[in-house]
């Protein structure tokens, strides 16, 4: 079977379907971190910081539910995390 459409069709569908692809990607990963968070706030919070020990404060504790690292530790391990990320991997 020949294929009648004009190259410009093909294009206009290849890059339709490549946006589709991104949204539901996108969507899944923040369904993974909507997950995530969900368990996060199922456990207690941390008095001191998985980290580094140091202390978390109580504030942060009570806004954070399951919060398990101080502020300067979190930080840097979500750059950590955004700045490793293997395209096409996995969010979890």
């Amino acid at each position: 079977m020949q294929n009648n459409l004009p190259p410009i069709a093909n294009n206009e569908e290849e890059a339709e379907i490549a946006q589709i692809q991104t949204l539901l990607n996108n969507q899944n990963a923040v369904s993974a971190v909507q997950q995530r968070l969900a368990l996060q706030r199922q456990q207690p919070s941390a008095e001191f910081c998985e980290e580094c020990g140091e202390s978390i404060p109580e504030l942060r504790r009570e806004l954070v539910p399951g919060v398990q690292m101080c502020v300067p530790c979190q930080t840097l391990a979500e750059r950590f995390k955004a700045n490793y990320r293997q395209p096409g991997a996995s969010t979890e």
